[in-house]
């Protein structure tokens, strides 16, 4: 039973990357977009910026999981292109936590928590 317990530990821990977003126009509403670019450098060709955006994930996640969370994120707010702009990362070090359905402490995993941050842009017409 105890087993059951662990699992369920872990896979609660692991999760996945999460994107949050903050809309720079409250106003605004575009239509969700089937594919978003991620680009490396603002484009040649007029754009606004609609969005900043902000995807973290568990300790040593990789950067690409976190930039594929921002892309989803990015089409269901209509954006055409994110551009990430800061790496936020931080190192989260070791601890100890007391788990009640174990009946016990345990070691939580230290390493790096990995943080972007992001710019969703929509292209002028």
């Amino acid at each position: 039973m105890k087993y059951i317990y662990l699992i369920l530990a872990c896979l609660f821990f692991s999760g996945c990357a999460q994107t949050s977003v903050l809309m720079l126009e409250t106003s605004a509403y575009y239509s969700p977009t089937s594919s978003v670019d991620i680009i490396g450098e603002p484009p040649k060709r007029p754009y606004k910026k609609i969005a900043m955006l902000e995807s973290t994930g568990p300790v040593n996640t990789p950067m690409t999981k976190l930039l594929e969370s921002m892309r989803q994120k990015a089409m269901t707010i209509g954006a055409d292109a994110v551009m990430p702009v800061q790496d936020a990362s931080y190192q989260q070090q070791q601890g100890v936590i007391y788990n009640p359905w174990l009946g016990g402490y345990q070691t939580t995993a230290g390493g790096t928590v990995p943080k972007i941050r992001g710019i969703a842009i929509k292209y002028s017409e």
